[in-house]
């Protein structure tokens, strides 16, 4: 789960200037991520992403790993369609 919210604070820190004053979907395969907002924290480095994200208004929409085609596709196993 670090990783993951690193990746998104990273991502919306370094194209803060598009984002700000923005509403915008975060679409993750990463259904924890959906409670970022109101979750409480164990470790303080999670708390002090959680702050840095309130600056921005998103909505953070899961998406199951298969329908996920921005992510590399030679990391994932084929899904099965059934």
């Amino acid at each position: 789960m670090e990783r993951e919210c690193l990746a998104i604070v990273w991502d919306i820190t370094k194209f803060q200037e598009f984002l700000h004053k923005k509403e915008f979907i975060l679409e993750t395969d990463h259904s924890a991520l959906q409670f970022l907002g109101n979750a409480k924290f164990q470790k303080s480095q999670l708390m002090r992403w959680s702050l840095v994200l309130q600056l921005y208004r998103f909505v953070v929409h899961a998406i199951h790993g298969c329908e996920n085609v921005g992510a590399d596709f030679l990391s994932r196993l084929p899904c099965d369609s059934t």
